[in-house]
């Protein structure tokens, strides 16, 4: 190993990251974007592992492609022009891409020997994004200066923010409200009087943009049809070709250039295109591999909430029924304390960081890869219920990830199985999946979701349930119900006290407990207590009394006692041990050593009585599917 003082290292990373994925309507946008932000990050890794006396410490295994993370440190000095060229080739080869094979695949109808639309102006606003769409972020450090301090100066390089705006006319993208729509004759310069024609209805009700996405949206079933040389009647092909389609982008649809580049780079042909414009990348044919089999709109079917009706000519039969939506499961989870972890493996030296830090990335991505490629399987080992949830993984670029949980058939996944799963997510899933201990923890925002809360609306929660998580003390689940009201219900739960058998603990008044223990008794008890004031004041005798009575003597013991209450942590800030409230000085008072008892008393008030409520929609012997 290169000796410490002899050693500079290099970071970079890139923005937007959370912009980037938040903008996203279908499950696809979600792929589309972890793929993309994937494939940037290793084509910088494979610049600066082929440049001279470089090697990548973090992210480690760069023959895994998907969920690759943003920040990139490198072993030795990677110039900053070198790796911004390798970052912006990469994003412009797949702009690039993307416009051409609409150009080639997207033709207007002849009219007087004209098409409907060119495509003479929109290139200078597709060169645009490929310039403008990402900020960079390099730092570099002194020989002798350890990894945490050229990422501190990585930081402070992102503080100062550097956009650029580009300008536009006519209507926004029906996604983000904020950019240009991308069709074929966006940029072409127009008096403010003619800069909604192309949004006029005609005869047909139809404007040009939509007969454009609606062609765009055809062309992309029928490449994919070509692509994976399905076996289609003729009879069946329009059909097959608007479904198809449809998967990729709605025809009613009209989107960014950048959202637009999500969705066509989860499309076979785009990719296959794209290898073409980049030979000398190989690791896109494993890109396109996971294209082919994880993306494919089959497999997209079975989950019913993000389904619409299927389009109809206007002579077709009317659906008897509308196709039936379903509640399903959206986690998002982060590991905790890695930059701490990591900080106090480079308080020895810079070698020692620098060990410490390749294999905390190798330990890490080899888990995100095996519970994205097998962790039903795995888990089901597991698993002593006859459940177990089944779903997707969107990404797992280490130790952060996130999936969807919903039943593969036209049935409804009951919740009570996705919180038996949880029960035992941290020692099955965090550390168990691979026979591997992590040395951080984990926390995870779980949200059960109508199906009618829109996909933005969900994933936001996510991120909302997940920083709930962190902030209510780290290791620890946070369960949230999202109503079609947008309201919802939250209750945040330990690691360790779920392995207790918190959960399964709960007897009824009828002493029934497991799957037929009926949730509404404690539901019920906490309504009317709630109504006459009764945890109100400084006291917390009633809700230890609930959880007596439900839950039994050693969970109100636990609740009680001070060492179970609060986190404990060494001088590094390592945990010793999670508590069920989390950090005392979220409690205490200014200059206070000790929390406050009113505080203290409120918030055990609460977290037993969000126990109650998000216990009897999610375990409860009955389904429930209606908002309260």
């Amino acid at each position: 190993m290169t000796q410490a003082s002899d050693t500079c290292y290099t970071a970079v990373t890139f923005a937007p990251i959370q912009g980037f994925i938040e903008k996203s309507r279908k499950l696809r946008d979600l792929y589309g974007s972890s793929y993309l932000l994937s494939f940037l990050s290793q084509s910088v890794c494979l610049a600066a592992s082929q440049y001279n006396g470089c090697k990548v410490i973090s992210p480690a295994s760069p023959n895994i492609t998907q969920g690759m993370p943003n920040q990139i440190i490198i072993q030795g000095d990677f110039p900053c022009k070198t790796a911004e060229a390798s970052f912006f080739k990469a994003w412009e080869a797949v702009t690039e891409t993307c416009r051409q094979w609409i150009e080639c695949n997207v033709k207007g109808d002849l009219e007087d020997d004209k098409s409907e639309w060119t495509y003479q102006y929109w290139k200078r606003d597709w060169g645009l994004w490929a310039k403008y769409a990402w900020e960079f972020f390099w730092a570099q450090g002194r020989e002798g200066e350890s990894i945490t301090q050229v990422r501190q100066r990585l930081n402070e390089r992102k503080r100062s923010r550097n956009w650029t705006g580009i300008n536009w006319q006519g209507e926004s993208s029906t996604l983000s409200g904020t950019d240009a729509v991308a069709w074929a004759e966006l940029g072409k310069i127009a008096q403010p009087h003619e800069q909604m024609l192309p949004w006029a209805k005609d005869q047909d009700n139809k404007s040009l943009v939509e007969r454009f996405y609606e062609t765009l949206s055809y062309r992309l079933g029928e490449a994919f049809i070509e692509a994976v040389q399905l076996r289609i009647s003729k009879d069946e092909w329009q059909e097959k070709c608007q479904e198809y389609g449809s998967a990729f982008i709605d025809p009613d649809e009209e989107l960014s250039i950048p959202e637009l580049t999500k969705r066509l780079i989860t499309h076979l042909a785009v990719v296959e295109m794209l290898i073409k414009h980049l030979e000398n990348l190989p690791h896109l044919e494993n890109f396109k591999q996971q294209v082919k089999e994880g993306l494919n709109p089959e497999t997209f079917k079975d989950l019913n909430r993000l389904q619409r009706k299927k389009r109809q000519d206007t002579n077709a039969k009317p659906i008897a029924k509308p196709i039936e939506q379903y509640w399903t499961g959206w986690f998002l989870g982060d590991g905790d304390g890695a930059s701490d972890y990591l900080k106090t493996a480079g308080k020895w030296n810079a070698a020692v960081e620098e060990q410490k830090t390749s294999e905390f990335s190798i330990l890490m991505r080899q888990w995100g890869a095996e519970f994205k490629a097998e962790q039903w399987d795995q888990a089901r080992k597991a698993y002593v219920s006859k459940h177990l949830p089944s779903g997707r993984v969107i990404y797992a670029g280490g130790d952060d990830f996130m999936g969807v949980l919903y039943h593969p058939g036209n049935t409804q996944l009951e919740p009570k199985v996705c919180t038996h799963w949880f029960n035992t997510f941290k020692s099955n899933i965090w550390h168990g999946i691979d026979n591997q201990p992590k040395p951080i923890s984990v926390s995870v925002g779980f949200v059960w979701a109508a199906p009618k809360v829109p996909q933005r609306e969900v994933l936001q929660q996510c991120r909302e349930a997940e920083k709930s998580a962190k902030q209510g003390g780290k290791d620890r689940i946070a369960f949230r119900i999202l109503f079609n009201s947008g309201n919802y219900l939250e209750w945040l739960c330990p690691w360790w006290l779920l392995e207790e058998g918190l959960l399964q603990s709960y007897c009824d008044r009828n002493n029934i407990t497991g799957e037929n223990a009926n949730w509404a008794h404690i539901y019920n008890d906490v309504a009317v207590l709630e109504s006459r004031h009764a945890f109100k004041g400084a006291q917390m005798e009633v809700a230890l009394g609930l959880v007596e009575i439900y839950f039994g003597q050693r969970f109100r013991t636990l609740l009680e006692d001070k060492d179970h209450r609060w986190n404990k942590e060494d001088d590094n800030k390592l945990r010793l041990s999670t508590g069920i409230l989390g950090k005392k000085e979220k409690y205490s008072n200014t200059n206070a050593t000790e929390p406050d008892s009113q505080r203290v008393s409120e918030a055990v008030n609460n977290w037993v009585i969000n126990l109650a409520k998000v216990g009897f929609y999610l375990l409860d012997k009955e389904y429930k599917a209606e908002s309260p």
